[in-house]
């Protein structure tokens, strides 16, 4: 249902008497013949560029523009013709006074017919966001992965086909203001507002003709060139510009969830990690994507959103494991995404044997151990009841002046205090590993940090 207020362009044609009678001979525009949405969520701000055309005659053209009822910013409202536009200029741009919400162009045309016109304006209210959907078969191979992107009006307009890009990222539009007040200009908050959706304007349209993001058959897709969307960096800016695929209606009060992407069969990797410190005595299970092409992704980047990761139980239904707030993902990049604890892994840690040595005392006449060393002897013991071999990434955090050693490949510091290894367990069986630590303390602790040492 449409709007009783909605955005009413009409042009005005002159005729001799006619100048009395304003309202006289005021024929409304036909409809759009297209819109285009930019929606930029960092500021709440969408630019709207519509498209109309609209039948001239020499001389003076009135057109006239209201926005009653919506959000639109009237100072950033731009009329510009497409066509002959060597031909047609605006003259100026009047606010009756007795017509609120209301702007009237006058147009000097050296033309007379029909030209496309472009209105361009800023208007808030309209927001975007994404999702995911990933299904993993029933072997935890591969899975299929859905993006989705639902867009959301409240900007009192209906916009009937438009095309829908989004903006991901941040466009810094402080930095020239910033310039300007280095130079000595003063600005007040009206002029630095224009001056913002000015600079805004300029970002999108520079993003545009660097192709980010136009045609493909994926709303996060590559162009009709091969390209992938292109990264923009101005400043301290770096955004992205992302087409959605087709023409949407999204009306006034409505929000749209739309596709943008589909892959099947990609492949992912299983992951296992005891983390103590982080996620408590059990490990816990991570389905790793990688956003590339080698996986059957990396079409584009990604866009902040919820992935909600489901598994194929064999039985004809879905096993619901998490839902995971992710950042923006790159191409080339990996999403890591926890799906819990897994029953079939049991992972225990014993201390075997633990003796002090190398004491120091304090000072007579009372002498008292102030510091010594102590010795421990771990053995951490791993079953794996999966048909499955699995891979699991262990961590330990080790506090003070420590001397540590075990015999496993590839045993490093993650940093000056922690220690970290992967073991690669077979399906169905244990495994058991002896680690030994040496922890200098009290005095004898001379500063804070894990030294790897042979077992």
């Amino acid at each position: 249902m449409k709007p009783l207020a909605r955005l009413l362009p009409v042009v005005a044609l002159l005729v001799p008497g006619a100048a009395a009678a304003r309202d006289v001979d005021l024929v409304t525009l036909p409809p759009r013949d297209g819109v285009q949405l930019t929606i930029y969520n960092a500021e709440d701000l969408t630019l709207v560029k519509e498209t109309r055309a609209i039948t001239f005659k020499k001389g003076s053209n009135k057109i006239q523009f209201s926005w009653a009822n919506t959000l639109i910013d009237p100072t950033s409202v731009y009329f510009r013709p497409v066509e002959h536009d060597k031909e047609i200029e605006v003259a100026d741009t009047t606010f009756p006074a007795d017509r609120p919400q209301v702007l009237v162009w006058n147009v000097e045309s050296k033309f007379e017919g029909q030209a496309a016109v472009e209105v361009s304006y800023f208007t808030s209210g309209i927001s975007w966001s994404a999702d995911y959907v990933m299904i993993s078969d029933a072997g935890e191979e591969k899975a299929s992965v859905d993006g989705y992107v639902t867009v959301v009006n409240r900007s009192g307009e209906d916009y009937e086909g438009a095309q829908v890009r989004l903006v991901v990222g941040t466009i810094n539009l402080v930095e020239k203001i910033a310039d300007l007040a280095r130079r000595g200009h003063a600005l007040k908050n009206g002029e630095k507002r224009m001056l913002r959706l000015e600079e805004l304007k300029k970002s999108l349209d520079r993003a545009e003709a660097d192709k980010g993001g136009i045609g493909g058959g994926l709303a996060f897709s590559v162009d009709a060139q091969g390209c992938p969307p292109a990264v923009v960096k101005e400043g301290l800016s770096e955004y992205f510009l992302f087409t959605v695929e087709g023409r949407q209606t999204v009306p006034n009060g409505w929000s749209r969830r739309m596709i943008s992407f589909r892959a099947r069969e990609v492949p992912f990797e299983v992951l296992y990690r005891q983390r103590e410190h982080e996620y408590g005595e059990k490990p816990v299970r991570f389905y790793i994507l990688a956003n590339d092409k080698e996986h059957k992704m990396g079409e584009s980047p990604l866009p902040d959103g919820v992935i909600r990761v489901f598994r194929d139980n064999g039985k004809g239904g879905l096993h619901f494991f998490t839902a995971e707030s992710v950042k923006y993902i790159p191409i080339r990049e990996k999403v890591e995404l926890n799906v819990g604890e897994d029953n079939q892994v049991v992972y225990d840690r014993v201390v075997l044997d633990a003796a002090r040595s190398n004491f120091l005392f304090s000072n007579p006449p009372d002498p008292e151990v102030v510091g010594w060393d102590e010795a421990r002897t771990w053995q951490e013991e791993i079953r794996n009841y999966r048909g499955k071999a699995i891979r699991l990434e262990i961590r330990h955090v080790l506090e003070g002046d420590v001397e540590f050693g075990m015999e496993v490949p590839g045993l490093r510091l993650y940093d000056f205090r922690t220690v970290e290894y992967t073991l690669e367990i077979p399906g169905g069986a244990t495994r058991k590993v002896p680690s030994k630590g040496t922890f200098r303390l009290g005095t004898a602790q001379k500063q804070e940090r894990v030294r790897l040492v042979g077992p």
